[in-house]
């Protein structure tokens, strides 16, 4: 029987912020567990993924849009207890780089690992103001 795996992915993203104003995304991959855990992470740097929606799952933007992630793949060793942080900012600009209106959004992350595995977070509510 496969035991399950100590790490787990959190997303912080502010409740709400205002029209135009930058908005910081920050993902943690953290240990739960009693000892240090080898992750295989893709790219170099290690690649991360933030995806922004509206409510009814429509793709607004997306931080690794376009982009060409390497296939290296690198072995991090995570310290029981011990998180790895990784952080993008969403200047509120949809894929063709127009200025979203206010309104409701779903943020969620991801950290691809060994293939097809990846560690998964959100979504989490995202309100921007006038």
């Amino acid at each position: 029987m496969a035991t399950q795996s100590p790490m787990r992915l959190e997303i912080a993203v502010p409740p709400e912020a205002r029209a135009g104003d930058s908005v910081s995304i920050v993902l943690r991959l953290v240990n739960d567990g009693s000892v240090p855990v080898d992750v295989p992470l893709q790219g170099r740097p290690v690649a991360f993924d933030v995806s922004v929606t509206r409510p009814d799952e429509s793709l607004v933007w997306r931080r690794l849009e376009g982009e060409v992630v390497t296939a290296i793949l690198q072995l991090r060793s995570v310290p029981a207890g011990d998180t790895l942080v990784f952080q993008a900012n969403w200047d509120q600009r949809d894929a063709a780089g127009l200025p979203v209106p206010p309104g409701e959004y779903l943020v969620t992350g991801s950290v691809p690992s060994d293939p097809p595995k990846a560690f998964e977070a959100g979504p989490v509510k995202l309100w921007i103001r006038p």
